[in-house]
């Protein structure tokens, strides 16, 4: 799933319906792990928290960028989520995107990621912020829905 829209176009739909009930925190983390994120479009270094750093793979410190992050990916999916970066850093737009990362034992873990991107300026700065969604889960090798 690779999805990118007009910022603007999603008005009012972030606003719950009448009686929406919010899911018991404790409930979701027991199906899965969210965490926050933001990349500064001026320097292009993205900063995320320490659960999204140990399953992209990366140090614990340090700054990175894009390429750093997407590295992990599925490679039938890296090139996708390229393109919405792209589209992202140069209008505000908001973006959601599923796949696996990849890790050296031929394991993978799921990732789901929103965001969106705003606060554009002349001089090249803006920001994109979202969440990485991690399913509890691992998968040890990739299966067909056939084999499962």
């Amino acid at each position: 799933m690779f999805k990118i829209t007009k910022a603007n176009d999603l008005e009012g739909f972030g606003t719950p319906p009448k009686g929406f009930v919010m899911p018991d925190l404790e409930l979701v983390s027991h199906y899965c792990r969210i965490e926050s994120w933001t990349a500064n479009l001026a320097t292009g270094v993205f900063f995320i928290g320490a659960a999204a750093r140990h399953h992209h793979g990366l140090p614990g410190d340090g700054d990175f960028g894009l390429l750093n992050l997407v590295q992990c990916y599925d490679a039938q999916d890296r090139q996708n989520v390229l393109e919405l970066y792209e589209v992202a850093a140069m209008r505000p737009s908001s973006f959601c995107f599923s796949t696996t990362i990849v890790q050296d034992d031929g394991g993978q873990i799921p990732v789901v990621c929103t965001g969106e991107s705003s606060n554009f300026s002349d001089d090249g700065g803006g920001s994109i912020n979202g969440i990485f969604i991690f399913p509890t889960f691992r998968l040890t090798q990739k299966k067909s829905l056939h084999n499962q």
